[in-house]
């Protein structure tokens, strides 16, 4: 598929100025599966300065080309439409004529049939650049048109768009015709089409205005496929829109410009959601089948932030090309965090940031593939692999970095010039910093984006405090240290730090703390008893953290004794985001090899399960969950394993049966059980049960029960008869996925070989993919299940070349071996030696797939090396 590069695309929006689309989409054979086509024409309205230019789409067939009318001498290669001998400086009319494709892999159009009632819905999702799958289009960010849609489709679906329908006909073929009003200037990408049988919810409107002047009437609206209804907590879900708006009207003083604000929970969704301005698309995920959690509900609600602060950044002012991405995604994850605590919504979530986003960043700025936070994006294929953790996690904490350097009122008064500017438009990194260094009146701003978003890779942070018995004083060192992974410099960051004093000795946690910025390699900070809790000295303190309240993106490094400090206290620490914070430095100097695995997890194992914040919990147990996955060998991981799933069994036990506490822990129980091949009688008894829907320990329900059936599954303890027969009680489109992962559990070597036949030769859709190569990874726990691996490195390339890149990614995620296992050594280096043999031998390999394929053998090196030092003989 050819793809669509930055040069050419910037030369394209010079010379092309984009007026309108008017698109036509014929969806009436949509539910006929084996219709694999629908009708697409577009009528586009632009002025060329080029006599040649070339239009996205991507289509099984283009029946009509015509200019201003008339037929036109185009080529058309499968992806691109190449018009020449243009007439230049006035508007044109093209009209396109095409069949465009359903999509069974989450891109384009999707079709999905329910297989609980039968139903059929269409959704399409188009970032970074599949709007040309469904219609023609210049497909790239910058370029923006007022979009006009209207569908054919079945008489009683619903059908949405951008904007409110203006329009509702009956055709002489008994089907309907819906046109929606035109769109204030919008990229492709962000453009929306939903149709099918949705159950709406209607959430009246949202009243307001911002401090430009602007009053609105908001629409409000909900849908969901027809099955799910009786699950979508729609009160919730609109509470937290309300006071999102309330939120982002107040920081942002430029009122919602784009009508309605509909939110649609579709099924086999690749992302969380997606920012389409008035129809705003999520994973049907964030509808839950069993009782939601606090921390499941906090979760959803920071991702409708997120996809809400993407009506301003992102929509309303746009990147110009994918290197500005970080321009949108990191201010919604910084944004969206940041109003859940502003708001009260949800006061814990900088701590779930710290614990959570924050590792996904941390991890991946440290892979061999890391890029700066402004990274250069040559083409549309590199676009797609850079929606990554330093795009969305690291720029947001960088972001938060930059809000405690200039402080909250400067940011805000520099994102309300910046939208008042650039309403409507496509800008770059300088557009911003512009808006922001007027507003804060600092002028080394720039020496602060190229220290922050032009170089790769996290600062280290180290402290020293130095006292003596009863001095009234003590000298603060710290020390910053950064190797940019892919220059190879050394790198020197400004970090705004709040440094926190702790006693944990004694018990008094948090006994003073200090505001400082480091800007060169060390500083030294004399302190003063006035900058302590009365009665407490200098050499009471055991415990530095130099990050405290997570002001800033770095690693910190404590040293022997304070290491050994945070394991046996951490718990203790009153504040959650300093725990998390500490709790995030405890885990990289496992990564780094300075803390056995093991001894995190014991730490995890005793404070994990009095966590009061929820959140913060179940990102601890994540990560005692990952030493089991990967850091332990088997001998190893079964014993401390069965010892952590008896602690959350335990836990379980202790709480009421509906509460919080029991859903969270039965999850981190099934998830851990998953991990051994243990036979262990009260382990089954435990699993059974829940997969029974019975349990003397809490409620359960159906997402919980299917968990609990694929681990047995796994175990070689449930039949395909006992899966029909879960399905005969259960026959959602959520139990036919899980049904899928336990089939596919299954260690028997027929089984094994079936599923893996499934991955490589049939067409599946998205979802069915990941659960089918979910399930090939349960079985893989089981002692003498047959290994994958070899069939894996022979197969990556072929896939990787007869699938979309979405697919591939799938594929990869869920194929590439997770781990080795010391264990087996002979087993461990074969697999390390495939690994690093397909990367000698693919140089000239697609750059997309090299990259996943690098990142997943440095995962397999740390499982290696973490587990080869910390190997205890004979255990």
């Amino acid at each position: 598929m050819r793809t669509i590069t930055k040069a050419e695309a910037l030369q394209r929006a010079q010379d092309i100025t984009w007026v309108a689309n008017r698109v036509e989409l014929d969806l009436t054979n949509a539910e006929d599966l084996e219709a694999a086509t629908f009708g697409s024409v577009t009528v586009l309205d632009f002025i060329s300065q080029s006599e040649t230019t070339f239009i996205d789409l991507i289509a099984d067939s283009v029946s009509a080309v015509t200019v201003d009318g008339e037929p036109a001498q185009y080529h058309f290669d499968g992806a691109r439409i190449t018009l020449e001998e243009l007439p230049t400086g006035r508007e044109l009319e093209v009209r396109i004529d095409a069949r465009c494709r359903y999509s069974r892999s989450g891109e384009g159009l999707h079709r999905y049939r329910d297989p609980e009632d039968g139903r059929v819905y269409l959704y399409t999702q188009f970032e970074p650049t599949d709007a040309r799958r469904v219609y023609a289009c210049f497909d790239q960010p910058g370029m923006k048109a007022r979009w006009s849609m209207q569908v054919k489709a079945c008489s009683d679906w619903v059908v949405l768009s951008n904007q409110p329908a203006t329009q509702t006909n009956t055709t002489q073929d008994g089907f309907q015709l819906v046109s929606f009003a035109p769109t204030p200037p919008l990229s492709a990408y962000i453009t929306a089409v939903v149709a099918g049988p949705y159950k709406y919810f209607d959430g009246g409107t949202w009243s307001g205005g911002a401090s430009d002047g602007g009053h609105v009437e908001i629409p409000l609206g909900l849908y969901c496929r027809q099955a799910l209804a009786k699950f979508c907590d729609a009160e919730d879900i609109f509470h937290t829109t309300r006071t999102g708006l309330d939120f982002y009207h107040d920081r942002y003083g430029f009122t919602y410009p784009w009508g309605k604000y509909d939110q649609v929970f579709v099924p086999e969704y690749n992302l969380g959601a997606m920012e389409n301005p008035g129809c705003v698309t999520f994973t049907e995920d964030y509808l839950y089948r069993d009782t939601p959690t606090q921390a499941q509900k906090q979760s959803r609600a920071n991702t409708i932030f997120h996809e809400m602060c993407h009506m301003w950044f992102g929509d309303l002012v746009t990147p110009a090309w994918w290197d500005d991405l970080w321009l949108k995604e990191s201010f919604a994850d910084n944004q969206g965090s940041w109003g859940l605590v502003e708001t009260g919504l949800y006061p814990g979530e900088w701590a779930t940031f710290a614990a959570g986003r924050k590792e996904w960043a941390y991890h991946q700025d440290q892979l061999p593939t890391t890029h700066p936070i402004a990274a250069d994006i040559p083409d549309v294929e590199a676009a797609k692999h850079n929606f990554d953790g330093i795009t969305y996690a690291k720029g947001a904490a960088v972001l938060k970095q930059l809000v405690a350097y200039v402080g909250p009122e400067a940011f805000f008064a520099g994102a309300r010039t910046y939208f008042q500017d650039h309403a409507f438009g496509a800008t770059s990194l300088p557009d911003f910093l512009s808006a922001l260094q007027d507003a804060s009146h600092r002028e080394d701003l720039d020496q602060w984006q190229q220290a922050w978003l032009h170089t790769a890779s996290p600062s280290r942070l180290r402290s020293d405090l130095q006292a003596s018995p009863g001095s009234q004083t003590a000298i603060l060192h710290l020390e910053q240290s950064c190797t940019d992974a892919v220059t190879g410099q050394d790198v020197l960051r400004p970090h705004a730090l709040r440094v926190g004093l702790y006693s944990m000795g004694s018990g008094r946690g948090r006994v003073g703390s200090v505001d400082v910025t480091l800007r060169e390699r060390q500083l030294q900070v004399e302190l003063s008893a006035a900058q302590l809790d009365t009665s407490v000295d200098f050499c009471d303190v055991d415990l530095v953290v130099c990050n405290d309240d997570d002001l800033t993106y770095a690693v910190m490094q404590f040293d022997e004794a304070q290491l050994a400090t945070a394991l046996e206290h951490v718990g203790d620490i009153p504040q959650s985001v300093s725990r998390a914070v500490v709790w995030s430095a405890l885990w990289a100097a496992v990564l780094d090899g300075r803390v056995d695995p093991a001894r995190y997890l014991q730490a995890a194992a005793r404070f994990a399960p009095q966590e009061t914040d929820a959140p913060l919990a179940l990102d601890i147990a994540n990560r005692a969950l990952e030493v089991l996955g990967r850091y332990l060998p088997g001998g190893r991981r079964r014993q401390l394993g069965a010892a952590f799933a008896s602690t959350a069994i335990a836990r379980i036990a202790q709480a009421d049966r509906d509460s919080d506490d029991a859903k969270l822990w039965a999850q981190v129980a099934v998830r851990t059980l998953a991990l051994l091949d243990d036979d262990n009688a009260d382990f089954t008894a435990f699993l059974e049960d829940l997969a029974a829907l019975r349990s003397p320990l809490l409620e359960v329900g159906p997402s919980l029960a299917w968990r609990a059936r694929t681990v047995l599954a796994a175990r070689g303890l449930l039949t395909e008869e006992d899966i029909k027969a879960a399905l005969a009680a259960d026959p959602s489109g959520e139990a036919h996925e899980s049904a899928l992962v336990a089939r596919s559990a299954m260690p028997t070597r027929t089984a094994r070989l079936r599923a893996w036949d499934q991955v490589v030769s049939q067409d599946l859709a998205n979802d069915d993919l990941s659960a089918i190569l979910s399930g090939l990874h349960l079985g893989a726990a089981r002692a003498g299940a047959v290994g994958l691996t070899t069939q894996f490195f022979a197969n990556v390339d072929e896939y990787w070349d007869n699938h979309t890149i979405g697919m591939g990614r799938r594929f990869l995620a869920g194929a590439y071996p997770a781990r080795v296992d010391l264990d087996f050594p002979e087993d461990a280096q074969a697999v390390l030696s495939l690994a690093q043999a397909w990367l000698e031998a693919r140089a000239h390999a697609p750059h997309a797939l090299v990259r996943l394929m690098r990142e997943g053998y440095d995962n397999l090196q740390r499982s290696y090396r973490l587990q080869k030092q910390w190997m205890i003989p004979n255990a």
